[in-house]
C-alpha cells in the first residue's frame, strides 16, 4: 500500500469521470471500476491507502520458445504449481485483515475465512504495510464444492507498502517464518532446462492439474503456462453454461491445448475424442435439461458464521447469473452449543440466464437469421 497526499484529488477526478466508484461495507472505500491514467480496474484506496490492482501475468503458449523469449536463456528460476481458483489480495485495514476481489470489492466471505488464519494475523501485525496475494479454493461461491476441506487460501506474492512485488526468494522466507500456506514449489532451476521443465509440466498434465508459474529469483519476470488437460477441463465444466461464456474463452482454451498436443506429439486422436466430449457432454445434458423444462444451472456450497455474508454474495452475484437457495442448516461448533461460533451452511444454484432462455426458445422452434 502507499500513502499519497493527492489521493483526494484522484478520487475525485475519477469520481467525476465515473471511472471509479464510492464503496459501503463494514467501511468506506473506493474501487476503481474502469481504466484511468495509471490506475487499473479493480484498483482501491480506503482510509489513505493505496491497494494496487494484482498485474496480469503474461501466459506463455509453447514452453521453450516461450520461456526463451519472455524469461531469457539460463536464468535461475522458481516453477510454482498454478492453483485453479479465484484471485484475491490481503491487506490489514482498520487492525482488521480484510480481503478483496480482483475487481476490488471486499470480499466478506474470504475475509471471514482468513480470520482464522494465525500466521496472516501475525504477519500483518508485524508489516501492516503489506498486501498479500493468493487464491482461494474448495467450498467457496467460485469454485466447486469439496468434502476434501473447508477453503485452502495459498500465497502467491507479497507486495511492499510502495506496491512493488518482493523478491521469489524472500516471499518463501516470509511464509516459511509466519507459518503460512504458499503454493507448491515444483523446482528451482535455470530456465535452460527444458527437460526437467518438460518433465514437470507432463506429470501435472497427468495429474490432471491446472498448470505453473514461472518466476525468475527477483520476480522482476514471470510467465504462466497451462497444461492441455486443464484446458480441455475449463471447457467440459463450462460447456453446460455455453451461452453464458464468451467465445474467447473456447478460442483461447482450444487453441492453448492444440499447441500442447503437437508440442509434446501426445496421440492426435485422443485429443480429438477428449475435445469432442469436452463441448458436446456437458451441453447435451443441458439440451436433455432445457427440453424438460429446467433451467441451466450449478451447484455450490459454503459455511459462514456471519449471516450478512450470504447477503453480499448475492449482493456482489454477475447479473447473467440468478441465485437459488437450496437449502441451509445451522452447524453448531466447539462445545456444541452453537451460540456465536455455530455455522450456516448453504447449498445454492447459480442459474444461467442466457443458456436457460436461449435453449429453450431454439428447442421452442425459434429460427434465426444467419
Amino acid at each position: 500500500m502507499a500513502e499519497n497526499n493527492n489521493f483526494e484529488e484522484v478520487i475525485a477526478k475519477g469520481l467525476s469521470r465515473r471511472k471509479m466508484e464510492k464503496q459501503q461495507s463494514d467501511f468506506e472505500y473506493y474501487r476503481v471500476r474502469e481504466h484511468f491514467g495509471k490506475l487499473e480496474r479493480g484498483t482501491i484506496f480506503v482510509d489513505g491507502l493505496l491497494i494496487p490492482s494484482y498485474p496480469h501475468i503474461k501466459r506463455i503458449f509453447t514452453l521453450e520458445k516461450g520461456l526463451l523469449k519472455n524469461i531469457g536463456d539460463d536464468v535461475e528460476i522458481y516453477v510454482e504449481e498454478k492453483i485453479d481458483g479465484f484471485n484475491v489480495r490481503i491487506a490489514l485495514i482498520r487492525n482488521k485483515v480484510c480481503a478483496f476481489s480482483r475487481g476490488g470489492f471486499l470480499d466478506l466471505f474470504v475475509t471471514e475465512k482468513l480470520a482464522e488464519e494465525p500466521g496472516l494475523a501475525k504477519f500483518f501485525k508485524e508489516n501492516p504495510g503489506y498486501i498479500v496475494c493468493g487464491e482461494m479454493i474448495g467450498n467457496t461461491p467460485h469454485t466447486s464444492p469439496t468434502k476434501e476441506f473447508d477453503t485452502k487460501f495459498f500465497v502467491f506474492d507479497i507486495a511492499n507498502p510502495d506496491g512493488t512485488l518482493i523478491g521469489t526468494k524472500e516471499r518463501y522466507k516470509i511464509l516459511k517464518k509466519y507459518g503460512i500456506l504458499g503454493v507448491p514449489l515444483l523446482g528451482k532451476m535455470k530456465s535452460s532446462d527444458f527437460a526437467r521443465l518438460k518433465k514437470i509440466i507432463l506429470r501435472l498434465n497427468k495429474e490432471k492439474k491446472e498448470g505453473m508459474v514461472i518466476k525468475t529469483a527477483d520476480r522482476t519476470k514471470v510467465v504462466k503456462y497451462v497444461t492441455a488437460f486443464s484446458d480441455i477441463q475449463d471447457i467440459a465444466q463450462s460447456s453446460e453454461q455455453f451461452f453464458d461464456m464468451p467465445l474467447g474463452f473456447y478460442y483461447q482454451r482450444i487453441l492453448r491445448s492444440a499447441i500442447f498436443v503437437d508440442d509434446f506429439g501426445f496421440d492426435r486422436k485422443k485429443f480429438f475424442t477428449m475435445l469432442g466430449k469436452a463441448f458436446y457432454e456437458g451441453l447435451i445434458n443441458s439440451i436433455k435439461n432445457a427440453k424438460s423444462g429446467k433451467d441451466i444451472s450449478e451447484e455450490f456450497e459454503i459455511s459462514i458464521k456471519d449471516e450478512r455474508i450470504w447477503g453480499d454474495i448475492l449482493h456482489h452475484m454477475g447479473k447473467e447469473v440468478r441465485v437459488e437457495e437450496i437449502w441451509r442448516k445451522k452447524e453448531p461448533q466447539g462445545d456444541g452449543k452453537g451460540g456465536s461460533a455455530a455455522k450456516t451452511r448453504i447449498r445454492f444454484r447459480k442459474i444461467y440466464r442466457e443458456t436457460s432462455k436461449k435453449l429453450k426458445s431454439y428447442l421452442g422452434g425459434k429460427g434465426i437469421a444467419d
